[in-house]
């Protein structure tokens, strides 16, 4: 009588490839979940440049240099840096603005995010 299967070998081998097809597969999953939490981070802080060039423009804030603040949006806090320039008309201006992650325990600026220009208008107040 013949006794037919695997050989120890053959169960390591194949245990083997298994191994590293899974290791295979957890490293994809990591690095999807890794970009999908860097475009929603990238998607986050466009909002935040979008209500900051929102709110200086409905506060009619005219820009003079540098200008940094933290803010909480989102649940998270970012380092907003904004820089002015100026353009040939002088009621026009190139607003610069940087955001970035800022870490709360460290006080620190973890990385850029994203920039973004705009052109801040300056409302000139006509006279009757």
């Amino acid at each position: 009588m013949q006794v037919r299967g695997f050989t120890l070998l053959e169960v390591m081998v194949a245990l083997a490839i298994f191994a590293i097809a899974a290791l295979a597969l957890t490293q994809v999953a990591m690095q999807y979940t890794q970009a999908t939490y860097n475009s929603e981070l990238k998607t986050k802080a466009h909002f935040v440049v979008s209500n900051e060039q929102a709110l200086m423009e409905i506060n009619q804030i005219w820009l003079t240099g540098l200008d940094s603040k933290q803010v909480t949006q989102q649940g998270v806090t970012w380092q907003i840096d904004k820089k002015s320039e100026p353009t040939i008309s002088e009621n026009v201006q190139r607003i610069d603005i940087h955001v970035s992650l800022f870490n709360n325990e460290t006080a620190k600026v973890e990385n850029g995010i994203t920039d973004s220009i705009f052109f801040n208008r300056r409302v000139v107040q006509e006279t009757p």
